[in-house]
């Protein structure tokens, strides 16, 4: 993967191990908070979860199964943002951010980065984000990226708990792409 830079300050970056430890740092800050979205968030619990994740990571990647980036800013890993479940000319989008880089608009110039990518590259048809319904952050995120809400999926996510929670799901179009750029 080649890197992205977005802006002076923000780039996508191929998952690397050398940035396990400070994307482990970042989940271990937010656990509480990441895991009621991502339940991958509690089982990461030392630097060597992280690290085996970006290599299991790089191998999907070489498999042509996903595409991910590691979001940084100034240099610094501050998120993830990635492509998976890609088939039949859609993927679904996934993406998550340290608790200091939340609200500045990252994940959006990551998402609109990603979309270029998707569309016009790969030419998939279809980008897919799903989200649970008292995520309200996601949901903006894919309402401010004009992202069309399609349904409300029930008990469709599993929780930690052994049990499902209902999703939303919202798409976007690789023609109404065209019509936004």
């Amino acid at each position: 993967m080649e890197n992205l830079h977005l802006t002076d300050h923000l780039a996508l970056v191929a998952p690397i191990s050398p940035l396990a430890a400070d994307l482990y740092a970042l989940i271990a800050a937010d656990r509480v908070n990441l895991s009621r979205w991502l339940p991958w968030a509690n089982t990461m619990h030392e630097v060597a979860d992280e690290a085996a994740f970006l290599t299991y990571a790089q191998g999907q990647i070489a498999a042509h199964q996903l595409w991910l980036a590691i979001i940084t800013v100034n240099g610094k890993p501050a998120g993830m943002i990635d492509l998976h479940d890609k088939k039949d000319g859609h993927a679904d989008v996934g993406y998550w951010l340290g608790r200091p880089y939340r609200g500045h608009g990252y994940i959006s110039q990551s998402l609109q980065a990603l979309e270029k990518l998707a569309f016009n590259d790969w030419q998939l048809n279809k980008l897919q984000i799903l989200t649970v319904p008292d995520n309200i952050a996601s949901q903006a995120v894919a309402k401010s990226n004009h992202y069309h809400r399609d349904a409300r999926l029930p008990k469709h996510i599993p929780t930690l708990a052994g049990d499902y929670q209902d999703a939303i799901i919202f798409s976007k179009l690789r023609q109404d792409w065209l019509t936004q750029i």
